[in-house]
């Protein structure tokens, strides 16, 4: 008993650890508020910034466990298509304005290979990500299943068909 209750233990702090390291829960406060403005000021996003967040964002998955491992197929087969794209070309590749309008021009960008459809579902899995790492620090007593379906239907569900809805149900 007191074993497991260790290991409990160690794996919260792993989550913590993982969850302080990806910095995406905020509280609301004068630190994001200067966050938002210095993104503002940026005009391109880079390619590098958001793969680096995703990156940290499998982290945290891999410390949740095998709950959430469509999610984190799905993130891991769009960071490589970016990475894939960005190692033919970094310089020209290094925003994420870059990749689109490229993609735009090529007619490509609805595709599903995309990388703009890369970036696309990347940035709406951070989006569920957050919401469900913000619920579990603020509501404990919930299930973690209630806490998926209730991130999920927030922030996913508006974009997937049935079928896909159906792997973030518990």
């Amino acid at each position: 008993m007191e074993k497991k209750r260790k290991e409990m233990e160690k794996a919260k702090s792993g989550l913590r650890l993982a969850m302080e390291e990806l910095c995406l829960c905020s509280s609301g406060d004068e630190k994001e508020e200067q966050m938002q403005v210095k993104a503002q000021e940026q005009p391109r996003s880079s390619t590098m910034d958001l793969l680096s967040v995703s990156e940290q964002l499998l982290r945290v998955l891999d410390e949740i466990g095998p709950t959430l491992l469509v999610l984190r197929q799905d993130i891991q087969q769009n960071i490589q298509r970016l990475q894939d794209l960005l190692e033919t070309d970094s310089s020209k590749y290094a925003s994420l304005t870059a990749i689109v309008t490229e993609e735009v021009e090529q007619g490509t960008v609805k595709k599903t290979k995309s990388c703009t459809r890369a970036i696309i579902w990347l940035s709406r899995s951070i989006s569920f990500s957050k919401c469900l790492l913000e619920r579990l620090l603020k509501a404990p007593e919930l299930s973690l299943s209630e806490i998926v379906e209730e991130a999920y239907a927030k922030t996913l569900k508006p974009w997937h068909g049935w079928i896909s809805s159906a792997a973030y149900k518990q």
